[in-house]
């Protein structure tokens, strides 16, 4: 049996940003919003610099948890990395969108500040700055096979070809943090998070329990294993400008904090009865990336590490460990 150490993170594009970059961040992606205008929550924290001591503050909470999450990690020792991010019509486009999908390839890059969002970053890096990962592509292959004979029908790659940026951001923009030198073996697990919200084509998100139901397959298949295993959830759980629920201005903190509780509690399958009208109007999209690692990992308590609940944050963010 398979020894699991679990991780939940965020990959928001701003923690690649420098604090004196998140007004902007927050403004450009704001924008996004018709006739968007600022809710009085937040404006809390505003300050007579217009956030930026909130900013530099709230950055410096989100290092010190990805270093915790970063040692626990490395002191772990796993022999396989699995990090479970949504693609955003990055490398799975209109010709090839699949609800689940596993990367079977032996190496994988990735080039996180390609973005011009990302030009001014913490690193000094430069567009052209690769990151590269090796694969365990032999347990991939194993898990894929025995995922569709468990009756989960996932697709899987062996290169990401949809565009010449390598890994999403969803994947690399954590990795960053937790693996910058790829020491360890990765292996990326894609959903389709956004579902008919990534654009024009794209097929529904899958459900709260269909996400739980393939982390228990994945279980199914680590309890046959003696591999020391880690599990990546990466992403924000509620963001401003998809929460339908108050028309994309602010992130619904309290459904959130709600749900954090039962992390905390060990009662993660709970969870799973989220329907797609909850997911869409709290703007928890990308929870099912953490849905499906909970599958995994069981009805386990959550170390909570962290949490950046400001509105100025765009999301509410949480760092957690599962031992």
């Amino acid at each position: 049996m398979a020894e699991i150490l679990g991780i939940g993170c965020s990959h928001a594009p701003m923690i690649l940003n420098p604090p004196e970059e998140w007004t902007r961040m927050r403004e450009r992606i704001m924008s996004r919003v018709p006739n968007y205008e600022p809710p009085p929550e937040l404006m809390v924290d505003r300050g007579g610099d217009d956030w930026l001591s909130a900013h530099r503050e709230n950055q410096g909470r989100l290092a010190k948890a990805f270093g915790v999450l970063h040692d626990r990690l490395h002191g772990f020792a796993p022999d396989v990395v699995m990090i479970i991010g949504d693609d955003q019509a990055e490398n799975y486009q209109s010709d090839n969108l699949p609800v689940f999908a596993l990367y079977t390839g032996s190496e994988v890059e990735a080039y996180p500040f390609h973005r011009p969002s990302a030009r001014v970053n913490l690193w000094n890096g430069a567009p052209d700055t690769r990151y590269s990962f090796h694969c365990p592509s032999a347990f991939a292959v194993a898990l894929r096979d025995h995922l569709i004979l468990d009756g989960i029908d996932i697709t899987s790659s062996t290169v990401l070809r949809g565009w010449k940026y390598g890994l999403p951001h969803a994947h690399i923009n954590p990795m960053l943090f937790l693996d910058p030198d790829g020491k360890l073996p990765l292996l990326p697990l894609f959903v389709n998070c956004y579902g008919e919200e990534a654009g024009p084509g794209y097929p529904p998100r899958p459900t709260a329990r269909r996400s739980y139901d393939l982390g228990r397959a994945i279980r199914r298949f680590l309890d046959t294993r003696d591999e020391r295993f880690a599990v990546i959830a990466s992403s924000s759980w509620s963001h401003s400008f998809l929460t339908h629920r108050f028309g994309g201005v602010k992130f619904d903190l309290e459904f959130d904090r709600r749900n954090l509780e039962l992390l905390r509690q060990g009662r993660g399958s709970e969870l799973a009865r989220l329907t797609p009208e909850d997911i869409y109007l709290s703007g928890d999209h990308e929870f099912l990336n953490w849905i499906v690692a909970l599958g995994i990992l069981g009805d386990r308590p959550a170390e909570i590490v962290e949490t950046l609940d400001a509105q100025s944050q765009i999301s509410f963010k949480v760092f957690c460990l599962w031992d």
